[in-house]
């Protein structure tokens, strides 16, 4: 039998309903609905020409990140002849995408092939990553001090 989530904390209303409290929840109830509106509208475009839910397949991320910066550029020339908002939005949107879904084990990590800019320890000490080899993709946080100093046991 399934079971309901709780987080211990309640929320009273005035009415002396209550609910489990939200203040750790995602919320995507901040998005904007105009700029939800554009973002559909070029995925509803998007599905004509590839079909709907083409790109959860996967697409490699340089490829999105390709589009995304040409789609920048046309924005910043003021060409207006598309809506380089909405494709930015949405190129930006499939690479989250494709994170959650490797991180997920849902499509490969061989889809994260931008290239590498910075050794790993180069990076803020605490600061979350995307890592993938062979195994598959994870999230880590690295810690710099052990990857440049290892402790003697190591040895």
């Amino acid at each position: 039998m399934p079971t309901m989530n709780d987080s211990s904390q309640r929320e009273n209303f005035e009415s002396g309903a209550m609910r489990d409290s939200d203040e750790a929840k995602v919320r995507p109830d901040l998005f904007s609905p105009l700029a939800m509106e554009r973002i559909g509208e070029w995925l509803r475009l998007g599905s004509i020409k590839y079909g709907e839910h083409n790109y959860m397949k996967g697409i490699p991320i340089s490829r999105c990140f390709q589009s995304l910066y040409r789609h920048l550029l046309k924005y910043q020339q003021n060409d207006r002849t598309e809506d380089n908002m909405a494709a930015i939005a949405v190129n930006a949107m499939m690479i989250l995408h494709f994170e959650e879904s490797i991180k997920r084990g849902l499509l490969p990590p061989s889809l994260l092939d931008m290239p590498k800019y910075r050794r790993p320890g180069s990076y803020y000490e605490g600061t979350p990553k995307i890592v993938a080899d062979k195994d598959g993709a994870k999230i880590i946080t690295v810690d710099e001090d052990a990857l440049y100093n290892p402790s003697d046991k190591d040895a």
